[in-house]
Formats: C-alpha cells, sequence, structure tokens
C-alpha cells in the first residue's frame, strides 16, 4: 500500500442579498418585509479536505 493520501476540494460563492420568498397577508394588503444588508457583494468560500488510508479523519 502506498503513502498517497486523497484530497478533496470545494469552492462556493454566496451572494450576501437576501433570497426572495413568497408571505401572507391580509386581503388587500400588501406584506412588507424589512431585510437588513443590501450589498451585490458575493463571498467567496473554499474548503479542503485530507485523508490518508490507514488514518482516522477527525475534525479539529
Amino acid at each position: 500500500m502506498s503513502g498517497a493520501g486523497l484530497v478533496f476540494k470545494d469552492e462556493a460563492g454566496f451572494s450576501m442579498t437576501p433570497p426572495q420568498a413568497k408571505t401572507w397577508s391580509q386581503c388587500g394588503r400588501t406584506p412588507v418585509v424589512r431585510v437588513r444588508g443590501r450589498s451585490r457583494r458575493r463571498v467567496p468560500i473554499a474548503a479542503l479536505t485530507c485523508y490518508k488510508p490507514g488514518h482516522r479523519s477527525r475534525l479539529i
């Protein structure tokens, strides 16, 4: 068995703008949903996980 390991990499981007959703209101009244943080920025996130044969994976 070789000493090689296995590496998983993942990247994602999240928008800081809240998603639009439907809500309920009384008939004839427009519902008002207040939302903070109307930024158009995107936040990039990356993760890396390494596994080596014969070793247990653990969270640190």
